[in-house]
């Protein structure tokens, strides 16, 4: 990526401008007036549907200009980017994956089909814990067969054949310690619930149609710390911490200052196992967040000196170089140039509001512009109204209105942009990751989600879950943690009386695995993941 030093600077080219882009200009205006500027974070990427996706039967697609096209059984539907659905269908846009098209379940019944799916895994409670499979569109009748109760012993499962029905992609969940899992069988799917000694009760609700497993959890006895020497300078310790759930089972991989070499692994658009992640590899903890549509890592990421995902919400990173792992919130600015003119330079006014997006996925919102690139010419194809979804092949530079060059731009002009990462350090990072919220700096407390961009209230931080996380001691040393129950305020205290000094949270629940010696060593399934925290010794 071009520095603002080795950028050519030239007079612009005088051009008429397009009847599209005065459009887009004009939108952007409107907006402009009809409120002030939004905070720098609001032009960031769309953040991934939570509702997961599944494949529409029997359903084909083609993509146009701004718009997907969906035909399924005879009957054509279109989606408008930045518009929706036209017609009365209420839901997200359609995704494309190898040929299939793939959308939230609602978009079965709305195109039609007659088809049951499983729209949501939901829980409550803790001790006494409660998990909602929401099937609608099945007939109760067709469950009543799996009304029952029992216990399940540590070590076992609960398994149950559903009817058939689709499961979405990428929907296995776990909360307070309990994990959720479906297997595609040949008479239906089965629904597996694992976790430690518990009672259930299950049974059928009607009206819409749910299946629901009332679980005693019994918790164990607070046992005494299991402390074992992996290897030189490498120590795996089990224990019972608080919580919020009343205890939880906690894994810490302890590591010594100077012991092997830390990196990040993992490749944008392709999801492994942490255990398959940490090939080669002698300890190894799952990484950040990233979209389970595409495999897309959200957030900055480095792999040997490369980055391949950009920062994003001035979240937590954690870099690795020479000394000490470095761990702090990470801010991103961007300069940007049309045909070597500098129209948005670190410092100017708005400038702080200007993203770079890479694709696929969504780029932008409805305040705010987007010039969509293609990033192998650096040329602009389309600039339009957010939100806008790209392509693998692009990436998109998202502005505010008052930016009225970047408004203006029309297709056929080159772009270029530098990344400006403030600590500079993280920049000349060989390996970094961005995951967060922070939880210790200097041995303090300054977990705020909200400067993260997080949902206060939302289950990925408030839920009690299996919780990972990485810290820094002032000495170097470095500490793994996988928490079987917590929430993510439960990790500071924790992670306080580990004596670390910085630390942050890492993707958690199902992804929430932890690998050392050739084992996983906090759960019996793995989640696929897109990168990894490994470490490798001689």
């Amino acid at each position: 990526m071009p520095t603002p030093s080795s950028l050519p600077h030239r007079p612009r080219i005088a051009r008429s401008i397009s009847p599209t882009t005065w459009l887009v200009a004009f939108a952007l205006a409107l907006v402009a007036l009809g409120s002030a500027a939004s905070a720098a974070g609001q032009a960031l990427a769309h953040e991934p549907a939570s509702t997961p996706l599944v494949r529409i039967p029997g359903a084909v697609a083609r993509a146009m200009d701004g718009a997907i096209a969906v035909r399924v059984h005879g009957e054509e539907f279109v989606y408008v980017e930045g518009l929706g659905w036209l017609g009365e269908i209420d839901a997200p846009g359609p995704e494309l994956r190898d040929g299939q098209v793939y959308g939230v379940p609602t978009l079965l019944s709305a195109f039609g089909l007659d088809v049951a799916a499983v729209e949501a895994v939901r829980f409550a409670g803790d001790t006494q814990l409660r998990v909602v499979l929401d099937v609608p569109a099945l007939d109760t009748a067709t469950l009543a067969h799996l009304e029952r109760s029992g216990e399940v012993g540590e070590g076992e499962s609960l398994r149950l054949l559903l009817p058939p029905v689709l499961v979405p992609a990428g929907l296995l969940q776990s909360y307070g310690g309990i994990e959720v899992f479906f297997e595609q069988a040949a008479e239906g799917v089965i629904v597996e619930l694992v976790g430690g000694a518990f009672r259930y009760e299950a049974f059928v609700v009607a009206g819409p149609t749910r299946m629901v497993f009332d679980l005693t959890l019994a918790r164990p006895p607070r046992e005494p710390e299991t402390r074992e020497a992996l290897a030189e300078g490498v120590v795996y310790r089990r224990f019972q911490a608080e919580s919020s759930g009343g205890t939880s089972r906690v894994h810490v991989i302890d590591v010594a200052p100077g012991v092997g070499e830390w990196r990040v692994v993992g490749t944008p658009g392709e999801a492994r196992t942490t255990d398959r992640w940490a090939d080669g590899a002698f300890a190894a903890i799952n990484g950040g967040y990233f979209d389970t549509g595409t495999y897309q890592a959200i957030g900055m990421m480095v792999v040997d000196g490369v980055l391949l995902s950009l920062p994003s919400r001035g979240r937590a990173v954690i870099a690795f170089g020479d000394g000490p792992p470095l761990i702090d919130r990470v801010r991103a600015s961007y300069s940007v140039w049309l045909d070597g003119v500098a129209v948005a330079v670190r410092g100017a006014p708005f400038v702080d509001e200007i993203a770079v997006v890479t694709g696929p996925g969504f780029a932008g919102s409805a305040r705010f512009g987007v010039l969509v690139v293609d990033e192998r010419e650096d040329q602009v194809v389309d600039n339009r109204v957010g939100p806008v979804r790209l392509t693998a092949s692009q990436y998109g530079v998202v502005y505010p209105a008052e930016l009225r060059p970047l408004a203006l731009a029309e297709a056929g002009t080159r772009v270029r942009y530098a990344l400006h990462v403030t600590p500079e350090a993280f920049g000349r990072a060989r390996y970094a990751l961005e995951a967060g919220p922070l939880l210790l700096k200097d041995g303090r407390n300054v977990l705020e989600p909200e400067l993260e961009m997080f949902a206060v209230g939302q289950r990925i931080l408030d839920g009690l879950t299996q919780q990972a996380a990485i810290g820094v001691r002032a000495d170097g040393s470095v500490v793994l943690v996988a928490a079987e129950a917590m929430v993510a305020a439960d990790l500071v205290p924790l992670l306080q009386q580990l004596g670390v000094r910085d630390a942050l949270r890492l993707d958690s629940g199902g992804s929430t695995t932890l690998f050392a010696a050739g084992n996983v060593v906090n759960r019996r399934s793995e989640r696929a993941v897109v990168n990894a925290i490994v470490l490798r010794v001689p």
